[in-house]
Formats: C-alpha cells, structure tokens, sequence
C-alpha cells in the first residue's frame, strides 16, 4: 500500500486510571523539559478528543489524548524514524504516572454489570491492548461480538478497530455478513474496509 505521508510508528497506547491526567502528563513533561508541538481542545460534544503533543527528543512523541464520551484519557509515543520506541516506553511505565495494566482492562470487562459498563470496558481494553495479539483480550474480543445486546457487539467490533490486530479481518467480514443487526452488520463493514485500507490482514 502507498501513502503520502511517512509512517509513524507508535508504542502501545497506555490508559491512565482517571479519566482526565491532563494535570500529571503536562506536569511530567515541564519537569523533563520537553517542548509542546500541538495543544487541540476537545470539540464540542465529544466529536474530537483532547490532545496534546510534545516532543520528547528529535523526533520522538508523546501524546496526551482525553476522550469524554469514554470517560478515557491515555498516552502514546510515536517516532516516524525508528519503531524502536521501547526504551522510552519503558520509561514511561516507570516514571509514576497511574497507568491501567492489562488485569485493570480485563478486570474491568469481567466485573461490568450493566450492557453500557462492559461496552465502556471493551473498548477501552481495544484502545489500550498490546501491539501484537494477546489471547486473553483476543477471547474478549470473540465473545463480545457474540453477545446478545447488539451495543455489547458493536463495542466488540469497536474494541477490534482500535487493537487493529490482524487476525481479526476475517471475523469482522463474517460479522459483517451475518450479525442479525443491520448497524452492527454496518459497522463490521465499516471497520473491515478500515483495515483495508491501512493494509491490515494484507498479505
């Protein structure tokens, strides 16, 4: 696949355990003296998230993102020289930011007790899951676009479009074809021609 622009290389997105730590990053980021490229307030309505951008060393990121609707902020790194970002990322899990861990993410969906909790928690887990494919959110990821709520099923697909793991086209082409809900159908359709289109599950 082409592209105009360079690619970026990202680490995984890391969830604060508040759902606003706009305070602590910015602080963070005063105290090691990095330079902010990009301060974009949230659009009305919850249509854009927050973020804030600085850079952390030539041509290494990190970003700030605080989506409202999903009671979500997280961080990210990204480089568009070098996807070796693992000495920074582990910095950054080590620096004292209160940072969810993988038991927090899948807690959260094991523990939800209404349909809108455990949507909430899928995606949540989606939006935070480690780069390459982990059975244990892999099996969430399954089973919720099984669920009987058809909310619980699109957050399913929701979580699979933001984890953007490969294996997962082919699931989100069978959903696509046979969910008996048309929006959930829709939205399956939807995220498959995303993951075309950024190449995928290409072979």
């Amino acid at each position: 696949m082409t592209s105009q622009h360079p690619a970026t290389f990202r680490s995984r997105r890391h969830l604060l355990r508040e759902p606003d730590g706009e305070e602590q990053v910015a602080r963070l980021a005063v105290a090691e003296g990095w330079k902010k490229v990009a301060d974009v307030p949230a659009k009305r309505f919850g249509s854009e998230p927050r973020r804030m951008v600085w850079e952390m060393a030539a041509g290494f990121f990190l970003t700030y993102v605080r989506d409202r609707k999903l009671r979500t902020a997280y961080i990210v790194m990204t480089s568009r020289t070098t996807g070796d970002l693992g000495p920074y990322e582990s910095w950054i899990t080590a620096c004292g930011l209160p940072l969810c861990g993988d038991d927090d993410l899948l807690r959260a969906i094991a523990e939800a007790s209404t349909t809108e909790e455990k949507g909430r928690s899928l995606v949540r887990a989606g939006i935070g899951a480690p780069l390459n494919p982990d059975n244990r959110y892999s099996q969430e990821f399954i089973e919720s676009v099984s669920d009987a709520s058809p909310e619980v099923r699109k957050s399913g697909i929701m979580a699979i479009g933001h984890a953007e793991w490969a294996p997962f086209r082919e699931l989100l082409d069978a959903v696509a074809q046979q969910d008996p809900d048309a929006r959930v159908r829709s939205l399956a359709k939807r995220m498959s021609t995303a993951f075309g289109e950024a190449g995928v599950g290409d072979a």
